[in-house]
């Protein structure tokens, strides 16, 4: 298998595990961004667990349980991302911050809304270009630039978030999208409530 197949099975898995933590929105649950993005998280690192496609996958999940919500005002984060590939042809490590939202496609945003999430993603832009929108919206993930979030004038946020969960995660782990600061020391300094880590490594058919 190579390395694009490699990327591509896994952000599959990915996305199939989001599919299944976003299931109680889809029957009309009431739950809450922090509770969702907890199930999300644990279910990604349990898709993300032995062997696929070729490559070795392994997760560990930290929850920052106190200065949480400090943390998020200062950083605007929810959740921390990091990805470290390591084959004979790829080597990096690199990570991205997400703030979490569940709006839909149902409505838009209030003014004040928008104007608070365009707040939150300054706030990560600040820190990285690597940021993100996750829109839970009606069971549905998707996912947008922090930087298109806050330039775009329309309040319709399921919209603005283009990507599907499985274009996220196949290009997070091919490389186009993560920031290679966000690692070691940054991730102390920068805890948000919970934080993903993702290690691929072994040798593939194309190297």
């Amino acid at each position: 298998m190579t390395f694009e197949e490699a990327t591509r099975e896994a952000a599959h898995a990915a996305h199939h595990a989001v599919t299944k933590a976003m299931e109680p929105v889809r029957w009309g649950v009431r739950v809450d961004e922090d509770d969702l993005t907890g199930v999300l998280v644990g279910r990604i690192g349990a898709a993300l667990d032995g062997e696929i496609g070729g490559l070795q996958w392994k997760c560990s999940i930290l929850r920052h349980r106190r200065g949480r919500a400090a943390e998020e005002k200062k950083f605007g984060a929810d959740l921390l991302m990091h990805v470290t590939m390591n084959t004979p042809s790829q080597k990096y490590s690199k990570g991205v911050l997400v703030q979490a939202k569940k709006v839909g496609p149902d409505r838009n945003m209030t003014t004040r809304e928008k104007q608070e999430l365009n707040d939150q993603c300054q706030k990560m832009l600040k820190f990285t270009p690597a940021a993100f929108v996750f829109d839970y919206g009606n069971g549905r993930l998707r996912c947008g630039p922090a930087s298109r979030i806050v330039g775009a004038s329309s309040h319709d946020l399921y919209r603005t978030c283009g990507w599907t969960s499985y274009r996220f995660f196949l290009e997070y782990f091919r490389s186009p999208i993560g920031d290679p600061r966000i690692k070691g020391p940054f991730v102390k300094d920068i805890p948000p409530a919970w934080e993903l880590n993702i290690l691929a490594e072994g040798t593939l058919d194309d190297e």
